[in-house]
């Protein structure tokens, strides 16, 4: 199968053979228009296309798509078979397939936390519903919320953890703020919440589960134990594709 993520940020795509991610890459959103996914969807082996979308727009250009190969959408063409509590016209596919893929490896999972345009937190119950959570700006849409600011530059490049306890220029600082402000933030709610997460016990490494494209510049600052999957979405269309 060809598996696709279609993120406000990037599109994940990834090959799967026998239950296995074989191929991956990812491609800027903004980049991509007909004649690009075509290109790319015919470089690619597999006769079958799942696709997991947060952008109508997007996912309308693979439906149009003339091809030969079999195009399942999820949340339309198939749902996700998870109780959720949340607001059924307002839940993302994707989280709803994150949360989903998390039971399926980690049993113990009770929060996903994805790092991608947005930040979402993800609540599952004990019985494996899906419970709803939190959403807040990602990394980049903070960084660019700034270029609103007239006297602040307009790019500035992302660089986590520069030894620098008081910046003495803007980079730095916008950088400071940004880079140290999100995993404290996190880290912060984490301890609120924590309780409910382990009703009154220790936290355990798979009752919290990260993914998402960003994640990686914040996983040294985050101070609670947690296992890392980044591929989880595309985990989830394989379980739900194959069981």
């Amino acid at each position: 199968m060809i598996l696709i993520d279609i993120g406000n940020t990037t599109i994940h795509f990834a090959v799967e053979k026998n239950s296995k991610l074989v191929k991956q890459f990812r491609v800027p959103t903004r980049t991509v228009n007909a004649a690009k996914i075509k290109k790319i969807i015919g470089s690619l082996p597999a006769e079958e296309i799942v696709i997991c979308s947060v952008v109508p727009k997007i996912t309308s250009l693979f439906r149009n798509l003339k091809t030969l190969k079999k195009i399942a959408v999820v949340g339309k063409d198939i749902n996700v078979p998870i109780r959720s509590l949340y607001n059924k016209s307002q839940i993302g596919q994707d989280r709803l397939l994150g949360t989903f893929a998390a039971k399926k490896l980690f049993p113990e999972v009770r929060l996903v936390i994805d790092f991608g345009t947005a930040i979402t937190f993800d609540f599952i119950s004990g019985k494996g519903n899906y419970l709803g959570g939190f959403i807040f700006p990602g990394i980049n849409l903070l960084f660019s919320s700034l270029t609103a600011c007239a006297l602040l530059p307009k790019l500035i490049k992302i660089y986590p953890w520069r030894k620098v306890k008081i910046p003495k220029n803007t980079p730095d600082s916008i950088n400071k703020g940004i880079m140290e402000g999100i995993p404290l933030m996190i880290n912060a709610w984490i301890t609120e919440y924590q309780s409910w997460i382990t009703k009154n016990g220790s936290l355990k490494q798979k009752n919290i589960i990260v993914t998402g494209g960003q994640a990686k510049p914040v996983l040294k600052k985050l101070n609670f134990p947690y296992t890392y999957e980044p591929d989880l979405i595309l985990k989830g269309m394989i379980f739900l594709m194959l069981g």
